[in-house]
């Protein structure tokens, strides 16, 4: 299965914007499965689908491009917020060393 995940990645690296994949090739590209990709399209964590009006679930090669990249772009914002957070002095009362000595 990885093989084939793969080479549909490699595929999809040279398709053009106006393609359309659809839940099985999104599933394969995301690594996980059809029905995880229809959950996350039920709970709108994807873009909008090529044809809302059609039963059929298939997206517009650009769009999934622009979703993954403004996902990556706010992980890099998460990590550096949690980093800057992990910075800060921790709030409350002291606690005491390991050996106990005060």
């Amino acid at each position: 299965m990885a093989k084939i995940n793969n080479e549909f990645r490699q595929i999809f690296a040279g398709m053009a914007p106006q393609a359309i994949i659809n839940r099985d090739e999104l599933a394969a590209l995301l690594a996980t499965t059809v029905g995880a990709v229809t959950q996350m399209a039920y709970r709108g964590e994807l873009p909008p689908t090529a044809f809302p009006a059609k039963r059929r679930a298939c997206w517009f090669v650009g769009d999934i491009r622009e979703w993954l990249d403004d996902a990556a772009a706010r992980r890099r914002k998460d990590d550096v917020v949690a980093h800057e957070s992990a910075q800060k002095p921790r709030v409350g009362r002291p606690r005491l060393p390991a050996s106990g000595a005060i």
